[in-house]
């Protein structure tokens, strides 16, 4: 288990940087206006999927923890890519009103980024589905691909394309959902899903529903779909998207303190699904650990941002600071 931790550790630690070369390029090629034009509908396509869900993600992803026999497993996971393919049918659905509205309304530049947004937006949600999906069969590799991948081929889509043709609101946008949707789908088809029984085996998932998954959708809605909704009413309240830039970029640099914690849980996720309750010393040195790294990056953080970005986003760091200690509270809630 431990090796493991390590691995999807050093994965995520990889991903983070991976994360803030795309943040760093992204800041260098388009004002914080344009930026926070892209930050915004990004923000609004994962707020709405944390929303669709309604638990039954990490309802499959308990069943198929302590389910051994592997037909069963596949015959869950079929259940669940019907539940993932429903809900980018509404995804998609709501961001053609979007687009709609926005036209509407006379800014059809962000009209257009909602229309340019509606084939790649499901791409939350198919990084919700292997991240929970994988935690239950405990397929670790899976997970740090997931996580690696659709960054690393940002990075050279963006370079090639920016040198190429220059960099605007619009290709950001595409790229960056879109390099998500291209490593993702053919994941999921690996998996072998099975679509036999699927009467039976979303009764079995809507009962575990009922009484687990429902739980931590709602708690999940109050702690991490309220986050991107605090983006979103930036936009509403400013002239212009600088500030969504600027808040949304902060939260992507705290977001890694809460990666820690939550690679605990995600690592035990397996062993916890068949306890009572997680032994005492995994609590007390996950706690210890987070407080550490909280600790360094209250005083990394000023100087890091002033070497990476622009001046024009200097006041990142002030941001990021505060938002540090909600993330690592986030992460300790996504161990439990």
């Amino acid at each position: 288990m431990i090796g493991k931790v390590i691995k999807l550790y050093c994965s995520t630690v990889a991903g983070v940087v991976l994360g803030i070369f795309v943040s760093v390029l992204n800041t260098r090629v388009l004002p914080p206006a344009q930026y926070g034009d892209v930050k915004y509908v990004t923000n609004i396509i994962s707020f709405l999927a944390g929303f669709l869900l309604l638990g039954y993600f990490v309802s499959g992803c308990r069943l198929i923890a302590i389910e051994r026999n592997q037909l069963e497993v596949r015959k869950l996971k079929g259940v669940l890519v019907i539940i993932l393919a429903i809900t980018a049918g509404v995804m998609m659905l709501a961001m053609g009103i979007f687009s709609g509205w926005n036209f509407f309304r006379g800014n059809s530049s962000m009209g257009g980024m909602f229309l340019i947004a509606l084939p790649f937006c499901a791409a939350p949600l198919l990084l919700n589905y292997i991240n929970t999906v994988s935690q239950g069969d405990n397929r670790i590799n899976s997970i740090a691909f997931a996580r690696l991948c659709p960054s690393g081929l940002y990075l050279v889509a963006a370079f090639i394309v920016y040198r190429i043709w220059g960099a605007t609101q619009a290709r950001m946008l595409a790229m960056l959902l879109g390099a998500t949707v291209v490593i993702i789908v053919p994941m999921i088809i690996l998996e072998r899903p099975c679509f036999k029984n699927l009467r039976e085996s979303f009764q079995q998932l809507n009962a575990t529903n009922r009484k687990y998954g429902i739980h931590v959708y709602m708690g999940s809605i109050c702690g991490v779909s309220l986050g991107y909704l605090a983006g979103i009413t930036l936009g509403w309240f400013s002239s212009d998207n600088t500030d969504v830039g600027l808040f949304t970029l902060a939260l992507a640099l705290a977001g890694p303190l809460a990666m820690l914690p939550s690679i605990v849980g995600t690592v035990f996720f397996q062993r916890f699904a068949r306890e009572e309750r997680i032994s005492r010393k995994v609590i007390v040195s996950t706690v210890l650990i987070t407080v550490g790294s909280l600790l360094g990056y209250a005083i990394l953080i000023h100087p890091v941002v002033s070497l990476l970005y622009h001046k024009s986003y200097a006041a990142v760091s002030g941001y990021a600071a505060w938002l540090a200690i909600g993330a690592s509270l986030n992460g300790l809630g996504d161990m439990f």
